[in-house]
Order: C-alpha cells, then sequence, then structure tokens
C-alpha cells in the first residue's frame, strides 16, 4: 500500500496524491479483471466452479482464482486508506486486511538472518529467496485458501488447498507429480503461526521427505 510518509518524502500536495491513489486504484481493478478474463468470467465464484468441474487445469487456474481475490483485497485496503487520510471517515471493515502486508513484515523480522534478499512484494504474491536455494512464491488468502509454490535447485513442489482432491483440504504436489496429504500440518488457527511452520520446514528439508 502507499506509504504514509510518501507525502513529506515526495513531497506531493494532497491532491497530486489523490490522484496517485486513484491510478493505483485503477490499475488493479484492471488487473483483477485480466485474471478473470482469461477464463471466460467476471466474478471468482465463476473461476473457482470451473476449477471444482475439471473445466480448466487446477493451476495455474487457482492461481488466478486467489490472485484475483488478493488483488481485489488490496485495492479495498487501499481505498480505506485514502478515504481515511481525505474524508476522515473511519475504516468499514477490517476484512481488506492483506496478509501478504503482515506476512512480509514478520518473514523480514522472524527469517531476517536466513533471507538471501528482501522480501519481494507482487500485486497478487510474496516472493521469497533463502540462503539454502530455496525460492517461493506465496499467494496467502487465508487458513482455507493458499497456495505455495517453491523451487530448490530442478526440484519444483507446491503446498495448496484447491478444491480438487478428495479427502483432503490442504495436498503437496510433489516433484515426481505425486498428490500428497500436507506433511507439514499447516495451521488451521493462525495464519503466520501455519506458514512460518512451512518456512522452517522447508529450510530443513526443501523436498518435505521427497527423495
Amino acid at each position: 500500500m502507499i506509504d504514509e510518509r510518501i507525502d513529506e518524502e515526495e513531497g506531493m500536495d494532497p491532491v497530486a496524491m489523490q490522484a496517485l491513489y486513484a491510478r493505483t486504484l485503477y490499475r488493479l481493478r484492471e488487473s483483477r479483471k485480466a485474471l478473470l478474463k482469461q477464463y471466460g468470467v467476471d466474478e471468482e465464484a465463476q473461476l473457482l466452479e470451473r476449477i471444482r468441474d475439471g473445466e480448466v487445469g487446477e493451476h495455474p487456474a487457482y492461481e488466478h482464482w486467489l490472485g484475483a481475490q488478493i488483488i481485489e483485497q488490496g485495492r479495498q485496503q487501499l481505498r480505506e486508506e485514502m478515504m481515511v487520510r481525505y474524508g476522515g471517515k473511519a475504516p468499514e471493515t477490517e476484512d481488506a486486511v492483506s496478509l501478504h502486508l503482515m506476512f512480509q513484515e514478520r518473514i523480514e523480522d522472524a527469517f531476517a538472518a536466513r533471507l538471501a534478499e528482501p522480501v519481494r512484494m507482487a500485486q497478487d504474491a510474496l516472493l521469497l529467496s533463502f540462503d539454502t536455494g530455496l525460492m517461493m512464491e506465496v499467494r496467502y488468502l487465508s487458513v482455507d485458501a493458499f497456495s505455495v509454490h517453491w523451487t530448490w535447485g530442478e526440484a519444483e513442489l507446491r503446498l495448496d488447498t484447491a478444491p480438487v482432491h478428495a479427502g483432503t483440504d490442504r495436498h503437496l504436489h510433489r516433484d515426481d507429480g505425486s498428490v500428497t496429504e500436507d506433511p507439514v500440518g499447516v495451521c488451521n488457527a493462525d495464519p503466520w503461526t501455519g506458514f512460518a511452520r512451512l518456512i522452517d520446514a522447508l529450510l530443513v528439508d526443501p523436498l518435505l521427505g521427497g527423495d
């Protein structure tokens, strides 16, 4: 989100700042529309239904479903920031708060000694690089909706919650193409607890028990 110090740091007047907010909100809105349009849908619920029905491939459709919602979540949060700043209105809801913003701060604090570079934040994903060669692409909407993709050398794995594998809410796509239940036990109660547990496990064993 736009830093509250940007007014002083860049010397922008309120009119220019509001224009910057408006352009950013527009770009986020159009990015969300573009993600959905490639599947011939206008809403995230429609895309999820197509994924469940097998009309589109699980990946990257599920990542695009998550991404569209994460972008909209960020857009709503930015809109509320603008309303508070220039309209004096209190936030209408806490639902728009992005987990990615919270994760970014906590990752840089908890894993500072292991990061190969600062956490990068794309519109819909967190990009992480660690000193073991582990690289992660994270889309985390909630404890029930996320996709974490990572590479280590030539190995490529993904832990996600796409609703296409009967009998498991969280499943791991291993490098050999097999799909197994979540071997880490990502916590249902608290997003950060579960995600930090996954990072800890990957820093010890990026293959999570695979050969």
